[in-house]
């Protein structure tokens, strides 16, 4: 006959185990506590009577209610009695966070889990309580500081840019959307160096990138980032590599500081001591060779008075009149282009200057069907600037523009309203439909005396960026996906604006 026998427990072996459990209780790090099922404390750990400030004899055998903050404590008894009625749980079995009340009346955050225990009939509910004060006070730092991090990346007034190790864009500041033009929905994802980088400098760029990545920091690093209209802003960078906890290279951290203006400064400054240098030098040659051009155009007129009978030697006289007036407008034009700008500021409207000055250009569009169309739209053309300084500038760029026209072309002209620098400002775009400039010429376009034409000082140009310069304004060569070129020129609204 077979026999099978349950494992007998001995008492020595029942005591030693209460005894490990109650070591437990009394070491574990959170508050445990049962109750019956009426809500009658039963037992507490000492993580309890730490937690709440009572001891274990002013809890035992009172209402747990008096471990809760109002509403709770008056509403307890009745959650208590609608389970042992219906059966429905709505705690039990889950955590959950709750405030609880000390003795000394703080009230203070708890995660709770409930667990119901029975024993022949008897029913009770024990509770793992967890003191999340810490944890809250760490939340609330933390928060505190993203709000600060989050708060310091919208008022920046410098650009705040995250990429990847593989140099897409991860995250980008308000700073740069308003610098750029484009929103970070637009760009997140795309290559930084295609997006925002003029192709001469992506190369150099992206090697400094990789070089970054592989842990060297970058600082005082200067290049050209392009705006969404083509524009170049020169901004100096600082950056560092990114990693995870585990290590990980995640990209790199770059802080960019807009130097446009710094760069402008700085330029201008040199240009300034070259111009009261070349000022110094012309003024000086002017002043010593116009006697002998005079001299040499009064011998032409007393030698055209002997050779009245002889065409073929007047012609050759009234050439050289002619190639001594061009040499003295040489002298006057390169005197004017170093001499101080005095800018007599009125309000004007721009049209009204580039209808006259292309009515103006008679001569240079001889011999050429070459069309003026404005795209003005609904935008304000009136600026405070000077008008004869205006014209000037453009003059120069029609004057550009339909040189490089075919026999049949149009000049377009486009206006937009922008911002500069934070203030009003007015966009004329001149666009022509020649063949578009080189590399090179667009890079040198603005140097004084760089020309491709035969003729001429090649101080147009300069000229005119010295005159938008002195507006407070901006010129430039789009860089645009169309054909011929387009010269870009920001205005101010006023020159109070521009300061």
């Amino acid at each position: 006959m077979n026999t099978s026998s349950k494992p007998v427990t001995k008492p020595q072996d029942d005591q030693e185990t209460a005894a490990r459990l109650a070591a437990v209780l009394d070491t574990v790090v959170d508050g445990v506590i049962t109750i019956d099922e009426y809500g009658i404390i039963n037992s507490v750990n000492p993580a309890v009577e730490r937690m709440f400030g009572y001891s274990e004899d002013e809890l035992v055998g009172k209402n747990v209610s008096l471990l809760m903050p109002s509403p709770h404590s008056e509403e307890h008894d009745g959650y208590l009695e609608n389970y042992r009625r219906t059966g429905i749980a709505k705690i039990i079995g889950i955590g959950r966070e709750l405030e609880a009340r000390r003795k000394d009346g703080t009230i203070f955050p708890i995660d709770l889990a409930v667990s119901e225990v029975k024993f022949d009939d008897t029913r009770m509910f024990s509770g793992v309580i967890r003191d999340m004060t810490d944890r809250k006070q760490a939340e609330a730092q933390l928060e505190e500081e993203r709000d600060f991090s989050d708060s310091l990346l919208q008022l920046a007034h410098a650009i705040v840019l995250v990429l990847d190790e593989q140099g897409r864009i991860v995250q980008f500041n308000p700073f740069l959307e308003r610098l750029s033009g484009y929103s970070l929905a637009e760009v997140r994802g795309k290559n930084w160096f295609e997006t925002f980088l003029p192709e001469r400098v992506r190369a150099e760029t992206r090697s400094l990138f990789y070089t970054t990545v592989g842990g060297i920091p970058v600082k005082g690093h200067v290049n050209a980032v392009l705006d969404r209209n083509g524009r170049e802003h020169q901004i100096a960078w600082s950056g560092r590599r990114l990693k995870t906890p585990s290590g990980e290279v995640r990209g790199v951290l770059a802080i960019g500081n807009d130097v446009t203006q710094l760069r402008a400064a700085e330029q201008r400054l040199v240009q300034s001591e070259r111009l009261a240098a070349i000022g110094q030098m012309v003024t000086g040659l002017a002043h010593e060779s116009r006697n002998a051009l005079q001299r040499a155009r009064a011998c032409l007129e007393m030698l055209e008075l002997d050779l009245e009978d002889r065409p073929e030697l007047m012609d050759l006289t009234t050439r050289a009149a002619r190639a001594l007036d061009e040499l003295q407008r040489l002298y006057e034009e390169v005197r004017s282009y170093a001499a101080p700008l005095k800018l007599d500021l009125r309000e004007c409207v721009l049209s009204e200057i580039w209808t006259e000055t292309w009515d103006h250009l008679g001569e240079a569009r001889d011999g050429k069907d070459v069309r003026l169309r404005a795209e003005c739209d609904s935008v304000s053309l009136k600026v405070q600037a000077d008008r004869g300084r205006i014209a000037q500038v453009f003059r120069n760029i029609l004057e550009n523009a339909v040189a490089a026209c075919p026999a049949s072309g149009e000049v377009v002209i486009t206006t937009l309203d922008a911002e500069l620098h934070g203030q009003p400002a007015i966009e004329l775009r001149f666009r022509d439909n020649g063949p578009g400039l080189s590399e090179d010429t667009k890079q040198r376009v603005f140097e004084p005396f760089f020309t491709t034409k035969s003729r001429g000082t090649g101080l147009g140009m300069a000229i005119a960026r010295r005159i938008v310069d002195a507006h407070g304004g901006e010129i430039s060569i789009a860089d645009l996906d169309e054909p011929g070129a387009t010269i870009v020129v920001v205005l101010p609204r006023s020159m109070a604006s521009s300061r």
